[in-house]
């Protein structure tokens, strides 16, 4: 006669490993909405110069837009 169930072979060591790992990306995970919420977020994104950036977009759109009004 056979058992219901067969009996489970646990690794442990595996099983460490992956709590481990869980609890370090949970960490990251909360050291990175520190330092979001720290800084005010990044509403431009993680680029250092994307104010600049987008500054001198704007200046060539209304460059284009204007330039010929005047000219």
């Amino acid at each position: 006669m056979k058992p219901e169930k067969e009996p489970e072979v646990i690794d442990l060591a595996a099983r460490r490993k992956a709590v481990q790992a869980r609890e370090a990306a949970e960490k990251a995970a909360r050291d990175k909405a520190a330092r979001l919420a720290r800084s005010g977020g990044a509403v431009l994104g993680g680029r250092k110069h994307a104010g600049l950036i987008l500054v001198v977009v704007i200046l060539i759109a209304l460059a284009i837009y204007l330039g010929p009004r005047f000219l």
